[in-house]
């Protein structure tokens, strides 16, 4: 695609975003994090036109990864000392097994989600929290964002849209004019 909608990412909602997940399945793993919110974000731009945390999903050998999520979790020495401490101060995150299993240390602080997000997030994890690392793994190399994109490139937010989405065309507009603007 020529010009592929991404959003500007919210450390900080992702951040409460995680934990807010690990405090629904405590020992979830990063894979399933990822997995949860991919589709929570897939359900959000079909219901309401704009994406949870505006995370940049990239084509990955297993699947679309949220890759500000993915950073935040591995705790990745470019996220400023803030938000490293932010995370440690906030999560348990067991490396042990290279499956970053999470568990909180607090709640989350829900002044960060609308009550659209936690719907979302809630069916997402509901549908996806208890499927195998397999079945997720088949799942997400179904979708079509998946599959139309490149390996190791960026996934347009276009094609996380619903072919028969009766709002598409309306839902892509808004995603076109508003993508370069905010932070969600």
């Amino acid at each position: 695609m020529n010009n592929p909608i991404q959003f500007k990412i919210s450390h900080d909602k992702t951040t409460e975003v995680i934990i807010w997940l690990a405090n629904m399945k405590p020992g979830i793993d990063i894979y399933h994090v990822a997995k949860v919110l991919f589709y929570a974000d897939k359900m959000h731009i079909n219901k309401y036109g704009r994406p949870i945390t505006g995370d940049t999903y990239i084509r990955m050998p297993y699947g679309p990864v949220p890759s500000g999520l993915r950073d935040i979790i591995t705790e990745n020495s470019w996220l400023s000392p803030r938000q490293l401490n932010q995370i440690k101060n906030s999560l348990i995150i067991d490396k042990s097994d290279n499956h970053y299993k999470l568990a909180a240390t607090r709640e989350p602080d829900m002044n960060y989600f609308s009550k659209s997000d936690i719907i979302c997030l809630k069916d997402s994890l509901s549908e996806y929290g208890e499927m195998s690392s397999d079945e997720l793994y088949n799942s997400t190399h179904s979708e079509k964002c998946y599959y139309e994109t490149a390996p190791d490139e960026k996934i347009d937010y276009a094609l996380l849209i619903y072919d028969d989405n009766p709002a598409k065309n309306e839902i892509l507009e808004s995603m076109e004019e508003i993508s370069q603007y905010i932070q969600v």
